[in-house]
This record gives structure tokens, C-alpha cells and sequence, in this order.
């Protein structure tokens, strides 16, 4: 053991400092399992560790869901998903990590991709023999703890791209040593099955380092192009053994993401490239820095220096130092001109965490310092005359810019200039053959790279450990008691009152209407809107639901946030259960059961995931912004009938009173202003419902939180806070003769309440119309995820088995056993024709080109086997 640690002290070291560097912070903020709070923030509590609840559940319980899962929204295609936020090899480590214990498998995952990161950087260097001794871990450290690193480490999806890079470049360079294209090939596949997100950008990153590295190595021009065509021959092998997980994943991108590619591009600088130096600062990071920031790009005094000092080296061939200069041009050009940024990031502007391929520039800038060093002798006065100047003038602007640099201080640049005079004055003395210099240059980059995480994760705030486990423990007993109550092959769909995220479905494990993700088909998010649900690029919240579009798709099962709970004085029962919604029209569903702080409502008007429905559903439907409107025509069309147009009648209020408000003089307009801009501006609407029936009120798209607050009776109204279509509010139900005032507080001096209108709900006609549907359900023999089969009888001509299925390529129908044509109803939903009589329905979902990439995958891996295998006998007859 003690022979191995001296062999492998660069290796040990290079995984060990930066693990345990981020653990003893971790364990200093009191992270669980070390005290009372998470690494769980932005996308990382909002997105990740649902679908790591949901990574558990699949692998654990149900493996179909790799392919397709109802807890994403109202169903959707998973291998997309998949792709991009779970294939990594090391979430297995969250197998072991169930409940509350999950935040403390994210947080070991964590810190093995940050040991392993120092450790695959240290075995490039090691294998290519650009370092030795402590320069290996000090290298590897400030690669592993660079700024990128530090501020994504929240994205730990992106994470792998880090670990792998180093890999892959390593595989690159051995192409010149005379290897075969396979190990280039298999890295870069087992990269594009882990992430394809990432890899797209090392491959990027590939197609300028192998220009440089010809350059490098070259020797003549029959090396170099035998070399290129063994790179260009493994990317493209690497590519097609990674088609089982590429073909179907674009093809999900061409219904998700791929809807959305720009295509208009602006030739110009996105800022000042002059402001990338704040970036090279200790500490340069904070919450804003999130959305809208600079490309994070910090790696430490002794790189940066090594790094400038590689142009001038006489001891580099000036080919080599001249193809560097262009492609570090060609990276830094990208992180500031607009079209290179965009096609660095598949032609998508990043909706948060801009400039996310700035780890290949960090990798960049650490390598060539790696190959500085070696090359380097010592660091000699002109050039440490002019490294002095570069620092001074960079720091000097930093700090007379301060107040345009709201991430960074006097102390973060007092600390950056001392980093600096440090590593000038270690770099001047790198001749003397003392094993005491290397140490010292890795004690620096230790505290230098662990100062940088300090100080930038300092900034940042976590949900606590109670609030995620608390939470998720209470949802998990309701929706346990709610399955206790469903049959087997009962298929139903649940929601809430509240939320923590728009993943609590894949959390719990339960079929839902709401969903969060980046590769979240368009359609169904738009289809929400027409609905009057809050949704967007990549969401849905179900919060404004009415009764019919609870019963439409089938929410058979409602939980509520306990309000006998809430008034008995619970103080953490708030952020417990945060609340989504108010939901009056629960009335009209019945009560089921209870746990501590939620009660379960069971929906009588819910319809089956498939029911006999009129062919005029196929019919396009309408568009308008107007969601009573379509709500009405959806059920004209699903019964057949015109019967149901009146189903939300417009109401007038019965007064409006303004305080500190006044409206414009045009006639008919809804706009308001504030009459004394530094007060309180409120409009009051009054009216009794006349009934016992729902009554909603309408808001447009621009009404959210900014613009104006609503109350209720003096209660406040939980509504989403972000939606592009106008949505339904819930107003009042089972109210009847019982005065209602609603309040708008104008948080703008002058808002506009676009389709602001009350509506009110004709239950008599809903119930009507609900009832003829309900009487021909699917009734489901087999639900099994991707496998769905039930009996349906169809008791009249011109009918459809309608279903709040979406309809998507993958899904494959029979009808008693032959195979049909699938048809889409509003332009969303699967719908099947059918004849009179009882028929057997069955439907099977198998991703599109996952058999063509299948196909191709193994067809390439046993072109590389017999490949290996004719490299191996050629060798064992060279051998005898």
C-alpha cells in the first residue's frame, strides 16, 4: 500500500484535494447530511432531483419508463429526458440513497465528478508526460475547482462533460503515438450517451484542438493526413455507436427543444470582451451571474500565467504556438460574437447559465499551461515585466469598474493581485531543483481555487434539508392513501393545491398534469394554454383548473393543503406545503380521505383516459386566446352538440369602486392608472353569486405579480406567477347569495387588465355533458405505462375512442387485434375511429429510430470488434 500511494501520489492527490476541498465546505455550510440545509438551488431543487427521485423509481420499480412516463405532464416521451439528464453512470450512487437520504447521494455524486475531474485531468497529464510530481495535482486541481465548475455545479448533469474531456483529448493524443481510432471512438461515444448536450460542444471543441495538434506534431505531411483520417474516421464511428441514444433524442428535439432554434442571427458583440476580465478574478460569481452573466472562466493565478507565457516560449515551434493563438482567438472571439455563441449552443439562446460551453475555453487554458510549464525553465525578467503589467492594467480595471461588477469587491481584487504577485515570484524561481517549489505552487492553487469557491458559492442560497424532505415525505403519504383507494388497472391522473415543484408527479410517483424540462414537447404546453393553464417554453403549473377541464382530462383525484391545519397555528405549514392555488370549486368533488396537512378529493365528473366521443372532435378546433371559449367548444365537439356554447355565461360586477385610481378617458378601455404614483392604487369589484354554481375571472397574459396583486374578501389569491396565456381564476363556488369582493391592487402606475372578466359556470349543462361521456369509458384490462388495453363499446355511428393520450409517433393501435391508424384530436390527443359494438383497444408506445439506432450502434461496435480483433492477430503474428 505503501509502494502504490508513492507510484500514485499525483493521481491520489488529484482526486482527493478537490474532493475533500468541496466536502469540508460543504460540511462548514451544513449541508445534509453534515447540519440542517441542501445543495439543492435554482435547477438543481427545482428540475434535478425530481428526476433523480424519478431515476430511482424507473430502475427500482418500473423500467418502462425509460421509454414513456404519465408523470411528465399528461404523458410524454422519456428517452429525451433520459438523454439529457440521466444517463450518467454515476447517478447508480443514487440507488443507495432513498427518501430524505437522496441530498446526500446528490451531494456525493457531486464531489466524485469534482475528484474525478482532478483525477482524469491528472492521468492526461501523466500518460503524455507533460507533468510530474506536485505539478500534476496543482494542475489538476485548478481544472477541477475552475470558476465553470464552481458556478454549474448545481447543473451536476453538465458535470460528466468535465470528467470526460480530459479523456477524450487524452485519446486524441494517442492518435499521433501511432493508437488505432477505436479508444478515440469509445470515449467519445460513452460522452454523447451520457450527455449528447455537452458533447456537442467538446465535439466542437475537437474540430479546432485537432488543427492545433496537427500543427504540433507534425512531422510530414503522410503522418498528418494518416492521423486526420484515423481522427475524422473515429468521430464519425464515435457518433454512429452512440446512434442508439442520438436517433431517437433528435427526434424528441425536433418535437422539444428544435421548435425553438433561431433563426436569425445578429452579427454583433454581445458586451464588451474587455469585461471577461472581471472573470478572472477570485470570487466572480453570484445569483445574477445565472441568468444573464459573463462566461466563467477562472482557473487560477499560476495557469493564467503559464498559459500567457506558452506564446512565448522559443522552446515551442512557432507552428504550434501560431495554431494556438488561432484557435484561442476563435474561443474567445466566442464568448463575446453573438454567432458563435449561438452555435456553440445549437443555434439556442441558453435560457439562464449563458455561455455554458466556457468549460472547453477553462480546459483550453490549463492544458496549454501544462505544456508551458514543462517547456518552461524559469520565469525571466522582460517577460516577468510584462506578465506584471498585464495583471496591474487587467486588475486596475477591474477595480476601477467595481460598481458595473456587482459579483466582486475590493477584497476579491486585493485577494487576486496577491494570488498573482505570489505565483510571479514562485514561477521566477522554478529552476532550483527543490521538491519544495512544487508544493508551494500547489499549496497556492489549494487555496487560491478553494478561496474562489468560498467566496462564489457564498453568494449563492440553498432550500434547506426540511424543506425538501418534510415536503416529499407529506406528499408521498397522501398520494400513497390515493393509490390504496385505485384498483389496479384504474387509470387516473392527480393534483394539487399546492407545489414545490412542476416535477412533484416524477418525486412521488404519480400521474399528473404538470411538468418542468428541457426537452418538453411543444405541443402539450401550447395545448395547456389554449386551456387557460400557466405554461411556456418547457412547462406547464396546472393551477387554474375548472371543472371541466379537471373532468377532460381525467384528474380524478385532487389533494388540498389541510386548512384546519393551517389554522390550528402551524408555523412551518406554509412552507410545508407551499401553496399553488385556490381552488373553490373543490366543493363540488367529494372527500375522501385526510392525512395531517392534506385532504383527498375524488372528482365524480372525471372521464376515463379513453371514452366514446363524436368525430367532430377531429375537426380542428378554433384557436383563440379565450379559454371559456374553447373549454365550450371542446365539449360541443366531443358530444356532437351545440348545446354547450353557453357553458361559461360573461357576468357584469354589480359595482366597482376605485381608490387612488382613475381609468382613461378612451372610450371602452381597460386601462387604469394611479392617480398618486407614491400610494396605494386599488379597484374593488363587487357582486353575489346568484347561484351555487363556479364562477372564474379571466386574466390576461400581462397580469401577473409585477403589474397587480388580487384579493379575495381581503385574502390574497395564490396564483402562478408566470404564463403567456390568459388564465381562469378560480373566484368563488357553492357561494349563493353571499357577497364577494374582489380587490386588484395596481403594483404599476398604469396596467391594462386585458381579458379581465367574470364568468359564471353552468354546472347543469357541465353535468349533462360529462355524464354522456362517462358512459362509454375504456375500461382498461392492462395499464403497464407503454402497454395500455381495455374494452370500449361504442353504442352509435360516427364515434371515436377519444383520449387525453398525447399523440405522438411512437404509439402503435389495435382494434380486436388489427392494426389501425391512429388520428389526432385537437391537434394533441390520440383518437381512434371505431365502428359499433365492443371492441378491444390496445395501444403500445416504442420510441421513433430507436430500432434504426439500434441497428447502427450494433452494426459499428461489431465493425470495431472484428477490427480489434484483426489489430490483435497482426500484432500476436508480428510477436512470433
Amino acid at each position: 500500500m505503501i509502494n502504490f500511494t508513492k507510484r500514485h501520489y499525483p493521481l491520489l492527490l488529484s482526486f482527493w484535494l478537490p474532493f475533500l476541498l468541496m466536502a469540508g465546505y460543504f460540511a462548514a455550510r451544513q449541508m445534509f447530511p453534515f447540519g440542517h440545509s441542501s445543495l439543492l438551488t435554482v435547477d438543481l431543487g427545482q428540475q434535478y432531483i425530481d428526476f433523480f427521485a424519478f431515476y430511482r423509481d424507473t430502475l427500482l420499480h418500473h423500467p418502462s419508463q425509460i421509454l414513456y412516463s404519465f408523470s411528465k405532464a399528461i404523458g410524454g416521451d422519456m428517452f429525451g429526458v433520459w438523454a439529457y439528464y440521466l444517463f450518467s453512470p454515476f447517478n447508480l450512487l443514487l440507488l443507495l440513497t432513498p427518501g430524505k437520504w437522496l441530498t446526500a447521494g446528490i451531494m456525493l455524486v457531486t464531489l466524485l465528478k469534482y475528484g474525478c475531474a482532478g483525477l482524469s485531468f491528472a492521468w492526461l497529464l501523466k500518460k503524455t508526460q507533460t507533468a510530474q510530481g506536485f505539478y500534476i495535482p496543482a494542475l489538476a486541481t485548478s481544472y477541477a475547482l475552475m470558476g465553470w465548475m464552481i458556478a454549474n455545479q448545481l447543473n451536476l448533469i453538465w458535470l460528466d462533460a468535465v470528467v470526460l474531456l480530459p479523456l477524450i483529448i487524452l485519446a486524441v493524443e494517442r492518435l499521433f503515438a501511432g493508437a488505432s481510432y477505436i479508444g478515440y471512438s469509445l470515449i467519445l461515444a460513452a460522452a454523447l450517451i451520457i450527455n449528447y448536450y455537452m458533447s456537442y460542444m467538446i465535439c466542437l471543441f475537437l474540430a479546432t484542438y485537432i488543427l492545433w495538434a496537427l500543427a504540433r506534431h507534425f512531422v510530414d505531411w503522410r503522418q498528418t493526413w494518416r492521423t486526420f483520417g484515423k481522427f475524422v474516421l473515429g468521430s464519425l464511428l464515435g457518433v454512429a455507436t452512440a446512434a442508439l441514444v442520438l436517433l431517437p433524442t433528435l427526434y424528441s428535439l425536433s418535437q422539444s427543444k428544435g421548435q425553438y432554434t433561431v433563426t436569425k442571427i445578429n452579427w454583433k458583440f454581445e458586451y464588451a470582451p474587455v469585461k471577461m476580465l472581471s472573470k478572472l478574478v477570485v470570487g466572480a460569481f453570484n445569483f445574477d451571474q445565472m441568468p444573464t452573466g459573463f462566461p466563467n472562466l477562472f482557473v487560477g493565478s499560476i495557469v493564467l500565467s503559464a498559459f500567457l507565457l506558452y506564446f512565448g516560449l522559443k522552446t515551442i515551434r512557432w507552428r504550434e504556438r501560431i495554431a494556438a493563438l488561432l484557435v484561442t482567438a476563435f474561443l474567445f472571439l466566442s464568448l463575446c460574437f453573438e454567432p458563435l455563441d449561438l452555435l456553440w449552443h445549437g443555434m439556442q439562446f441558453p435560457i439562464w447559465y449563458p455561455y455554458r460551453f466556457s468549460f472547453v475555453v477553462s480546459f483550453w487554458l490549463v492544458w496549454l499551461a501544462a505544456l508551458s510549464l514543462k517547456q518552461l525553465t524559469r520565469l525571466r525578467l522582460p517577460a516577468g515585466i510584462v506578465l506584471t503589467l498585464l495583471f496591474g492594467a487587467g486588475l486596475y480595471y477591474v477595480w476601477t469598474n467595481l460598481k458595473h461588477f456587482n459579483y466582486l469587491d475590493q477584497t476579491a481584487v486585493r485577494l487576486s493581485l496577491l494570488f498573482s504577485l505570489i505565483a510571479l515570484v514562485l514561477l521566477a524561481f522554478k529552476a532550483i531543483p527543490s521538491p519544495l517549489l512544487p508544493f508551494t505552487i500547489l499549496a497556492l492553487v489549494v487555496v487560491e481555487m478553494g478561496a474562489n469557491a468560498i467566496l462564489s458559492l457564498n453568494q449563492i442560497s440553498y432550500v434547506s434539508q426540511s424543506d425538501y424532505a418534510d415536503y416529499t415525505a407529506d406528499l408521498v403519504k397522501a398520494v400513497d392513501k390515493v393509490k390504496q383507494r385505485a384498483n389496479t388497472n384504474d387509470f387516473y391522473r392527480l393534483e394539487k393545491t399546492f407545489m414545490r415543484t412542476k416535477n412533484d408527479s416524477m418525486e412521488a410517483n404519480y400521474n399528473s398534469a404538470s411538468h418542468f424540462s428541457s426537452t418538453f414537447e411543444s405541443r402539450i404546453p401550447n395545448f395547456m394554454g389554449e386551456l387557460g393553464q400557466p405554461a411556456g417554453d418547457g412547462f406547464i403549473a396546472y393551477a387554474n383548473g375548472t371543472l371541466f377541464s379537471d373532468a377532460f382530462l381525467g384528474i380524478k383525484y385532487y389533494l388540498a393543503r389541510n386548512l384546519d391545519w393551517v389554522e390550528l397555528g402551524a408555523r412551518n405549514s406554509n412552507s410545508l406545503l407551499p401553496p399553488l392555488t385556490d381552488k373553490p370549486d373543490l366543493s363540488y368533488y367529494n372527500q375522501v380521505a385526510q392525512t395531517q396537512q392534506a385532504t383527498i378529493y375524488k372528482n365524480p365528473y372525471a372521464l376515463s383516459l379513453g371514452f366514446a366521443a363524436s368525430e367532430q372532435i377531429l375537426k380542428s378546433q378554433t384557436n383563440t386566446s379565450y379559454p371559456t371559449i374553447y373549454q365550450s367548444n371542446v365539449l360541443n365537439a366531443l358530444t356532437g352538440s351545440q348545446s354547450y356554447s353557453s357553458l361559461f355565461s360573461p357576468q357584469l360586477f354589480a359595482t366597482a369602486t376605485y381608490d387612488n385610481v382613475k381609468q382613461r378617458k378612451a372610450p371602452l378601455t381597460q386601462t387604469y392608472r394611479k392617480i398618486n404614483k407614491k400610494k396605494i392604487g386599488t379597484i374593488t369589484y363587487s357582486f353575489t353569486p346568484q347561484t351555487n354554481d363556479p364562477y372564474y375571472v379571466t386574466i390576461g397574459s400581462n397580469l401577473n405579480s409585477k403589474a397587480v396583486s388580487f384579493s379575495v374578501n381581503g385574502k390574497a389569491v395564490q396564483q402562478y406567477d408566470t404564463f403567456r396565456d390568459t388564465v381562469m381564476i378560480d373566484l368563488a363556488a357553492n357561494q349563493k347569495n353571499k357577497p364577494i369582493k374582489l380587490t386588484v391592487t395596481l403594483n404599476q402606475n398604469e396596467v391594462w387588465l386585458k381579458d379581465f372578466q367574470l364568468y359564471h359556470f353552468d354546472t347543469a349543462t357541465f353535468s349533462s355533458g360529462i355524464r354522456q361521456l362517462q358512459a362509454a369509458p375504456w375500461k382498461l384490462t392492462k395499464n403497464q405505462n407503454i402497454n395500455l388495453s381495455g374494452q370500449i363499446n361504442i353504442t352509435k355511428k360516427h364515434q371515436v375512442m377519444m383520449t387525453t393520450i398525447p399523440a405522438a409517433a411512437g404509439w402503435h393501435a389495435t382494434v380486436d387485434q388489427k392494426p389501425v391508424k391512429i388520428k389526432q384530436a385537437l391537434n394533441t390527443f390520440i383518437a381512434i375511429p371505431l365502428s359499433k359494438g365492443s371492441h378491444t383497444v390496445s395501444l403500445h408506445y416504442w420510441p421513433p429510430y430507436l430500432n434504426l439506432g439500434l441497428t447502427i450502434t450494433g452494426a459499428t461496435l461489431a465493425i470495431d470488434g472484428l477490427y480489434a480483433y484483426y489489430l490483435y492477430r497482426k500484432r500476436k503474428a508480428h510477436i512470433n
